[in-house]
C-alpha cells in the first residue's frame, strides 16, 4: 500500500497577522493625519481670504473718500482715533441755465450731472460757485446751501435737466452773480467708525446725517476688537494735528480678524488676523 505523503497547509501565523494589523494601523493613522491637515487647510482658506479681502477693501474705500478733502475749509467735521466725520461729494453738475433768484432754484443739465446716486434733499447740501464780476477774482466764492426739493426741468436748449430748490442763508439774492455753466457739488455729512454689533463682532460702520444720525450700517469686517480701525492725523510739519483744520495727512490702520478659530499646520490655533496701513494725503488742503 503506497504511503501518503504529508503536505504543509498554506496560511499566516498569529505573529504574521499581528504584524500586518500593526502596519495597517500605522498606515491608516498616517493617512488620517494627512486628511485631517488637508481638511483643516481647506476650512481655513475661506476665512483667511475673507479677512484679507475685507482689510484690503477698507484701505481702498476710505482713502478714495479722504483724498479730495479740504480740511482747511471744514471738510473734516469731527475726528477721533476710531471715527471720522466728514463732508463727502456725492454728485457734480454744471448749471445749464441762469438761476431763478426769486425762487432760490437752479437747474443742472442731466448730461453734465455725475454721481453714484441721485441728489437727495433729505441728506444733501450743495456748494455752488458764484463768479460775481468776471473781471474780479476777489468776489469769487462758493455758496453753501441745503437742498430742499429736487424735480425735473428743461434746459434752455431743450435737453433734460434737474431742478434744485436751495435754502440759502441770505435768500435767493445770493444767487446773483451765479451764471450758467457754474459748477455745483452735492455733498453729505457721513461718519466712518469702528463699532461693535449685538453679536459682539466689530466692523467698519457708516452713518449719514439728516437732522440726526442714521443707524450704523456695517461696511466691512469683522475687525479686531477695539483697535481694528485706527485714524492718526498729521499736520503740514509732520507732527500730530491738534485741530481739524490743520490735518494734511491721515494715517489709516486696519486690523482684520476671522470669526472662527483657524486650525492649520504651521500656526498657533486661534482666529486668523491680518493688517494693512495706508497714508492718505489730502490733496485739496493747503500746504504750509
Amino acid at each position: 500500500m503506497p504511503a501518503v505523503s504529508g503536505r504543509r497547509r498554506s496560511g499566516f501565523s498569529l505573529v504574521e497577522l499581528v504584524v500586518a494589523v500593526i502596519i495597517a494601523g500605522v498606515i491608516a493613522a498616517a493617512l488620517h493625519g494627512v486628511l485631517l491637515v488637508g481638511q483643516r487647510f481647506y476650512r481655513a482658506q475661506p476665512q483667511i481670504l475673507d479677512v484679507q479681502r475685507n482689510v484690503r477693501s477698507i484701505t481702498q474705500v476710505l482713502p478714495a473718500e479722504l483724498r479730495g478733502l479740504d480740511a482747511g475749509d471744514g471738510d473734516i467735521v469731527a475726528m477721533s482715533d476710531t471715527a471720522l466725520t466728514l463732508k463727502t461729494t456725492r454728485a457734480l453738475g454744471i448749471l445749464c441755465a441762469a438761476p431763478e433768484t426769486s425762487a432760490g432754484r437752479v437747474t443742472v443739465g442731466d448730461d453734465l450731472l455725475f454721481g453714484y446716486r441721485a441728489i437727495d434733499p433729505a441728506r444733501d447740501s450743495v456748494l455752488l460757485f458764484r463768479e460775481g464780476d468776471t473781471l474780479l477774482e476777489s468776489d469769487d466764492r462758493w455758496l453753501r446751501a441745503q437742498v430742499t426739493a429736487v424735480g425735473s426741468a428743461r434746459c434752455p436748449d431743450g435737453s433734460a435737466g434737474t431742478r434744485l430748490t436751495l435754502a440759502l442763508a441770505g435768500g435767493g439774492t445770493e444767487l446773483l452773480g451765479v451764471t450758467s455753466g457754474a459748477p455745483l457739488f452735492a455733498f453729505e455729512v457721513i461718519r466712518y467708525r469702528l463699532y461693535e454689533d449685538g453679536a459682539r463682532t466689530w466692523w467698519l460702520g457708516l452713518q449719514s446725517y439728516s437732522g440726526g444720525w442714521s443707524a450704523t450700517s456695517p461696511l466691512a469686517g469683522p475687525l479686531r476688537p477695539r483697535d481694528g480701525l485706527r485714524f492718526d492725523y498729521v499736520d503740514a510739519a509732520g507732527a500730530a494735528a491738534g485741530t481739524r483744520t490743520a490735518v494734511r495727512q491721515v494715517l489709516l490702520t486696519v486690523r482684520g480678524r476671522s470669526l472662527q478659530r483657524i486650525e492649520a499646520a504651521g500656526r498657533r490655533s486661534g482666529p486668523y488676523q491680518d493688517s494693512l496701513s495706508a497714508r492718505v494725503f489730502l490733496r485739496n488742503s493747503v500746504r504750509r
